[in-house]
């Protein structure tokens, strides 16, 4: 039986229409076949996520964005190599392809188990098991260690190959808990994504960054506009570790400088930092979490001027998708700075300066209640 919260209104049925329309236009069939493909997704009754969930929803939705993004994807390729749109994976051939799928997959599972049923695996297991398969992968793949980063310091604590391993394996496991965490407002994960791959094919020309770009591309515009599906535990911790390892291997191999990446990738990574630092001064275990994000900030007082819940979440996600991914996006369109440059690092240090104001402006007049423990 279909849950009541996914039977369509008049309204909604205006979305499906919008979201049909924007998705041919910009990807033709392809784009209508998804975006079918996801409204399924939203129709099934099982792995939905909680009414006011992370303090900003406010309708039922589905968990499964992960899974859609992954068939999706897979869907694309398979098609594309079977039509001959696509002539070859174009990967780079030094044979750590397969096991860096099992890690990405590795993970999505992890992430998949708690989608479809709830605590089913402890936090805590699951951190472990994402150690464990980064610290494997990271021995088995050592080029991946980030070297000549350009801080002063870290550089030569990179070099010892154990602490470039220990670190390198800490900021995998953490980044996917930074994705993870973010994943609240509609589009912002899904948006920030999107730009990511689009930049990593535009660079590349790699079929699988085109095949996810459409797929999280497609994603966003539903989710933006339905709220009715989010990436889910699958979705964060198995598109971040692709992220993660796309944004080492890239790095490694002179596409983009640590600067520029940390510009792509600036929300997720600054609110993750700033939400352990302020659970570490309030004297609470840095894991509980919590509805006092910047997302959470920022929709507060968009929720209070527009009557849409649709809309206040949306424009949350689009604003900060904008000040984060998308400076990023415009820097490389309008040639501001080569993508390699060392000078992104003052870019990212004002997006530092602007994360701060903002948490602090958009503090004022929301009350103590609203910082509530996510359920």
């Amino acid at each position: 039986m279909v849950n009541s919260l996914f039977i369509l209104t008049g309204k909604d049925l205006l979305k499906v229409a919008a979201m049909m329309l924007l998705a041919t236009i910009f990807f033709g069939l392809t784009g209508l076949v998804i975006m079918i493909i996801l409204q399924w997704f939203t129709r099934q009754s099982y792995a939905q996520d909680s009414v006011d969930k992370h303090g900003i929803s406010q309708i039922g939705a589905s968990r499964l964005g992960g899974l859609a993004i992954l068939l999706c994807t897979a869907g694309l390729l398979g098609v594309g190599t079977y039509t001959g749109l696509i002539d070859a994976l174009r990967v780079p051939a030094d044979g750590a392809q397969p096991f860096v799928l099992l890690v990405v997959l590795a993970c999505m599972g992890l992430g998949l188990s708690e989608d479809l049923y709830n605590d089913y695996l402890s936090p805590r297991f699951r951190l472990w098991v994402e150690l464990i398969i980064f610290a494997a992968l990271i021995v088995y793949r050592p080029k991946l260690i980030p070297l000549d980063l350009g801080v002063w310091g870290l550089d030569a604590l990179m070099a010892v190959p154990i602490m470039g391993w220990l670190l390198t394996v800490i900021f995998c496991v953490g980044f996917i808990n930074a994705v993870n965490m973010a994943d609240g407002a509609n589009g912002l994960m899904p948006g920030i994504l999107a730009i990511s791959f689009s930049l990593f094919y535009a660079e590349t020309g790699w079929s699988i960054y085109a095949a996810l770009m459409i797929s999280c591309g497609l994603f966003a515009i539903f989710n933006v506009i339905s709220g009715r599906i989010f990436l889910g535990d699958a979705g964060s911790h198995g598109l971040g570790a692709a992220l993660a390892l796309s944004g080492l291997f890239l790095f490694n191999e002179g596409v983009f400088s640590a600067p520029y990446l940390a510009v792509l990738l600036a929300y997720p990574c600054i609110d993750f930092v700033s939400a352990i630092m302020r659970r570490r001064w309030a004297g609470r275990v840095i894991f509980v979490p919590d509805n006092d994000h910047l997302h959470n900030r920022i929709h507060f007082h968009f929720q209070k001027r527009f009557r849409s819940a649709t809309l206040a979440n949306s424009l949350t996600g689009g604003v900060i998708v904008a000040s984060s991914a998308g400076v990023a996006m415009m820097g490389s369109l309008l040639n501001w700075l080569p993508t390699t440059s060392q000078l992104w690092a003052l870019v990212f240090v004002l997006q530092c300066i602007a994360y701060v104001l903002a948490f602090y402006l958009t503090g004022l007049g929301r009350p103590i209640s609203q910082h509530v423990v996510d359920v």
